[in-house]
C-alpha cells in the first residue's frame, strides 16, 4: 500500500511540472475540435470513400446521390480540425503558458500560431501553389505543444499582460499594449523564419531522402522477426510522447512479400503454407491496433466498466464510435493519454504482447497467417477474421485478446483515478493556504 501510495504521489510530482500541466490542458482544450474532425474523418474515410470499411460493406456509392460532393465536404471539414491540430496545439498552448505564469496574452497564441505555419509551411516538390500538409496533424501534436509553449515563456518575459477583456479600457489603450508586444512577436517570428530556413535547407540537400534510404536499406531484407517487434515497440511509444506519426515499414522487400503473400493465397485457394507469414503490417495492423495505436478501444471499454468518474466516462463514450473504427485521438485526447506516466506500459507493452500472442497462434498452426488486405478503416477486431480469409478460430482468439487488454487496462485507470483525486486535494490544500 504504501509502494502504491509513492507511485501515486510520484505521478502527482511529475504532472505538476509547468510543461506537463500546460500539455494537458491543451488537450482537454482541444477535445471537442478533435471529437468533431474525427467524427468528420470516419464518415469521410470510413463511410464516403469507395475503399473503406463502412463504403464498402453498405455500398454507399450504388445509393448515395451525391456522394463525391460529400466526401469533399466532409474532407474539408477534416482537414481543418484535426488536420490542423499541431497549429492549434501550438496557439493554445502559447495562451496557457502565458495564464500559467500570471501574464496572460492572447497575442502569444497569434504569435505562436504564426510561428508554426511558418516554420513547416513548404510547396509540395514540382507545385508550389500546394502546401504540404503532413507537419499540421495531430502527428505532430507535441512540436506544436513545444513550440507553443516556447513563445509563451518569451512573451511571458519581454512582453506586456493583454487580456483585452476590459471592454471599458479605450482604443488608445489597446493599441498601447499591442506595440508593447512588438519586441517579442518580432523576436518569434524572426526564430521562427530561422528555423525555417534549416528545414528548407534539409528538404533541399535531400537529408530526408538520406534518412528515408538508409531506413529502408535497414528494411529491405526479407521479414526480420525482432525487428517487427521493434518496429511496433517505436511506433508505439512515439504515439504515446504525443508524436503521433507512426513509422511505417515501406520497404520494397516488405510489399514484395506481401505481393508474394496474397498471390500463393490466391492461387492456392488457402492462407495457409504462404512464404512470409510473419509480415509487419498483418502483425501490427492484425493485433496491435484494436480502437487505434496502443490499444485504445480496450482503454475505452476498461474506463466504462470501472471508472467512477462521470466525466472520464462520457470521454470515453464519445471516444467509442471513433475507437471502434480505429481511430484513437478522441481518448488519447480526452483522457490525457500522452506523457501521461500512467498508461506508459500497457499503451507500449500491451501492443507488443499481443503481437507475441497473434504470431504464436499462427506458428502453431492455430489460426492461418493474416494475408488479404482489408478496408481502411475495418474494426480492428475483425481485420484477422478478414484478413485470414474468414477463420471464425482468429475471430474468436482476437477477441479473447481485446478482453484480456480489457483486464490488464483496469488497474491502470483506477490508478489514474487515484492521481486526479490526489491532485485535485492537492489544489484544495494550495486554495485553502491561501485563503488563510
Amino acid at each position: 500500500m504504501m509502494n502504491y501510495q509513492r507511485t501515486v504521489d510520484r505521478i502527482v510530482r511529475f504532472q505538476q511540472k509547468s510543461f506537463i500541466q500546460i500539455l494537458r490542458r491543451t488537450m482537454a482544450a482541444l477535445f471537442p475540435l478533435i471529437l468533431l474532425g474525427c467524427f468528420s474523418w470516419l464518415i469521410y474515410e470510413n463511410l464516403l470513400s469507395t475503399d473503406g470499411y463502412l463504403g464498402s460493406v453498405l455500398h454507399v456509392n450504388r445509393w448515395l446521390p451525391f456522394r463525391t460532393f460529400f466526401l469533399a465536404l466532409f474532407s474539408d471539414l477534416t482537414r481543418v480540425t484535426v488536420g490542423w491540430t499541431a497549429p492549434f496545439g501550438a496557439l493554445v498552448s502559447a495562451i496557457v503558458t502565458t495564464k500559467y505564469y500570471h501574464r496572460e496574452n492572447p497575442i502569444a497564441g497569434a504569435a505562436a500560431i504564426v510561428c508554426y505555419t511558418a516554420i513547416f509551411i513548404h510547396g509540395v516538390r514540382g507545385n508550389n501553389s500546394v502546401v504540404e500538409m503532413r507537419y499540421y496533424t495531430a502527428a505532430w501534436f507535441l512540436i506544436g505543444v513545444i513550440i507553443g509553449y516556447v513563445v509563451g515563456r518569451i512573451f511571458v518575459k519581454y512582453g506586456h499582460a493583454a487580456t483585452f477583456m476590459n471592454l471599458q479600457s479605450s482604443n488608445s489603450d489597446v493599441i498601447t499594449t499591442a506595440l508593447k508586444n512588438l519586441r517579442p512577436f518580432a523576436i518569434v517570428v524572426i526564430g521562427a523564419f530561422v528555423l525555417h530556413l534549416l528545414f528548407a535547407l534539409y528538404r533541399q540537400f535531400g537529408l530526408a531522402g538520406m534518412v528515408t534510404q538508409w531506413l529502408g536499406s535497414l528494411l529491405d531484407r526479407n521479414s526480420n522477426y525482432l525487428l517487427n517487434i521493434i518496429l511496433s515497440f517505436v511506433n508505439t511509444i512515439l504515439v504515446w510522447f504525443g508524436f503521433a506519426e507512426p513509422l511505417t515499414a515501406t520497404s520494397q522487400a516488405y510489399s514484395n512479400e506481401m505481393a508474394a503473400n496474397l498471390g500463393y493465397a490466391l492461387t492456392h485457394k488457402t492462407a495457409w503454407g504462404i512464404p512470409y507469414p510473419f509480415t509487419p503490417s498483418s502483425l501490427y495492423q492484425g493485433f496491435a491496433v484494436f480502437g487505434g495505436v496502443g490499444l485504445t478501444l480496450a482503454l475505452i471499454i476498461a474506463i466504462l466498466w470501472v471508472s467512477k468518474d462521470k466525466n472520464t466516462c462520457r470521454i470515453a463514450n464519445y471516444s467509442m464510435v471513433p475507437g471502434f473504427f480505429n481511430i484513437g485521438l478522441p481518448i488519447l485526447f480526452g483522457s490525457q493519454v500522452f506523457l501521461n506516466p500512467v498508461f506508459l506500459l500497457p499503451f507500449v507493452l500491451l501492443s507488443i504482447i499481443n503481437i507475441l500472442v497473434g504470431s504464436t497462434l499462427i506458428f502453431i498452426h492455430l489460426i492461418p497467417p493474416l494475408v488479404y488486405p482489408v478496408p481502411n478503416g475495418t474494426p480492428g477486431i475483425i481485420t484477422p477474421f478478414i484478413a485470414t480469409g474468414s477463420n471464425w478460430l482468429a475471430l474468436i482468439f482476437t477477441i479473447l485478446l481485446l478482453v484480456m487488454d480489457v483486464i490488464l487496462y483496469i488497474p491502470f485507470v483506477k490508478l489514474a483515478e487515484k492521481v486526479e483525486q490526489r491532485s485535485q486535494e492537492i489544489a484544495r490544500e494550495g486554495n485553502h493556504n491561501e485563503n488563510h
